[in-house]
């Protein structure tokens, strides 16, 4: 997550970063999304049946993705649905100002 996932959307919050950035890292955020959304399969959650730091921290991604305009596999979606419906998820979105 950190270094393959989060480490791309890097330029999306650089002003400096062109389009061409953009379109090279939503590209491989594209490919990353796809791997996971396979290995997810029907899975609710990324390790097991227990929430994790994993999956809180895809959670982030996935929803910096949908910001971006980065396109999210269906299972992801899903499960970007799922987890936003965690009460502790939602306590920490309107915490932090984001619902």
């Amino acid at each position: 997550m950190t270094t393959e996932l989060h480490g791309a959307f890097r330029v999306f919050f650089r002003p400096e970063s062109t389009g061409a950035d953009k379109e090279k890292s939503g590209d491989t955020l594209g490919r990353h999304f796809r791997l996971l959304n396979d290995r997810l399969g029907g899975k609710t959650l990324l390790l097991g049946e227990h929430l994790t730091i994993a999956d809180t921290y895809l959670f982030v991604m996935l929803s910096w993705a949908a910001m971006m305009g980065i396109a999210i596999p269906e299972q992801l979606a899903a499960y970007a649905a799922r987890m936003k419906k965690l009460p502790s998820v939602t306590h920490a979105l309107v915490a932090e100002g984001l619902v």
